[in-house]
């Protein structure tokens, strides 16, 4: 009997002995891991805006999101929604103690167009501004959500009652048209159908970084560029299907390379990076794409970004 305790005993011993071991290795690889994390990205309270395209949502901005939080970058802290009316409404919060912290906002009216947009993120960050106290973001925009958050910028400058920018990162923007695929989800009448106004292979970009041909609504940013924020750093990300078009399918790389031209000499830093091959589709830009998701994720955020990253990584 006494040494069936002894062997119960022992058993018991040896088991809390692993369980003890291994919260102590948890702990520590823990530790190690949060030590790598804070050698490699910066941890600061300044937020990071997402918006999202044409007939865009939340789910066109999951998979960047997700992505930046698995690599321990960032967190996704808040959802902003615009409602049709452009009344506001908040899921989550703000706090300074946050690092690295994501904002996610939905339009209800997805297919508002880029001016509609802009209105809107004025009234989004004046919110943060005022009501969370953020006096400096970050932006992350694809598609007509690129196209409007450079003319918030454009249009806004650095106001004393709006965050001052800091970064941004722009995803398949069309700057200077869209391409005419006559799908179903383009609009037939009204002022916004001038925006699929390009075409495969039809303007370039030349030797000056003037696109040849000048479309209304790059006409419109050009004419605002003294008034970027010249303190910005200005990530352009664009796909190229490699199929002979020059585009992703929706946007040419003349389009999207237009922005060069706006923002040449008044930014503090402007880079392109050329996402090429099958995954360079337009949607597919933000759905899963691990050259965008890193890039992204180390222009944003990562300690050590060098200048020449992108070109390193055009894939």
């Amino acid at each position: 009997m006494i040494s069936v305790l002894t062997n119960f005993a022992y058993c018991i011993f040896l088991i809390g002995g692993i369980i003890i071991l291994g919260l102590g290795f948890s702990i520590w690889q823990t530790q190690q891991n949060q030590q790598a994390l804070t050698k490699r990205f910066v941890n600061s309270n300044v937020p990071t805006l997402f918006v999202h395209g044409w007939s865009g949502s939340l789910r066109s901005e999951k998979e960047i999101v997700s992505s930046a939080e698995i690599s321990g970058a960032a967190t996704r802290r808040m959802i902003v929604r615009v409602h049709s009316n452009g009344r506001i409404s908040v899921t989550g919060t703000i706090k300074p103690w946050m690092k690295n912290p994501i904002i996610m906002v939905r339009m209800d009216n997805n297919r508002a167009g880029e001016v509609q947009y802009t209105h809107w993120l004025t009234q989004v960050t004046k919110m943060l501004k005022h009501k969370y106290h953020v006096n400096q973001l970050n932006f992350v925009g694809h598609s007509m959500g690129a196209y409007a958050v450079i003319y918030y910028n454009l249009l806004n400058g650095n106001q004393k009652d709006l965050p001052r920018v800091n970064k941004l990162c722009v995803i398949a923007g069309p700057y200077d048209g869209i391409m005419n695929n006559h799908k179903s989800n383009q609009p037939t009448s009204g002022p916004l159908v001038q925006l699929w106004d390009d075409a495969p292979n039809q303007n370039k970009i030349l030797a000056t970084g003037r696109p040849k041909i000048i479309h209304p609504e790059y006409r419109m940013l050009y004419r605002l560029r003294n008034n970027f924020p010249r303190q910005a750093r200005v990530l352009n990300i664009y796909g190229n299907l490699g199929n002979g078009s020059n585009s992703d399918g929706v946007v040419t790389t003349a389009s999207a390379l237009s922005l060069g031209y706006v923002l040449r000499d008044h930014v503090s830093f402007y880079q392109t990076f050329q996402a090429f091959g099958p995954k360079a589709q337009h949607s597919e830009l933000h759905n899963n794409n691990l050259a965008v998701n890193k890039i992204l994720t180390e222009f944003l955020w990562a300690k050590n970004y060098k200048d020449n990253s992108a070109s390193e990584l055009d894939q």
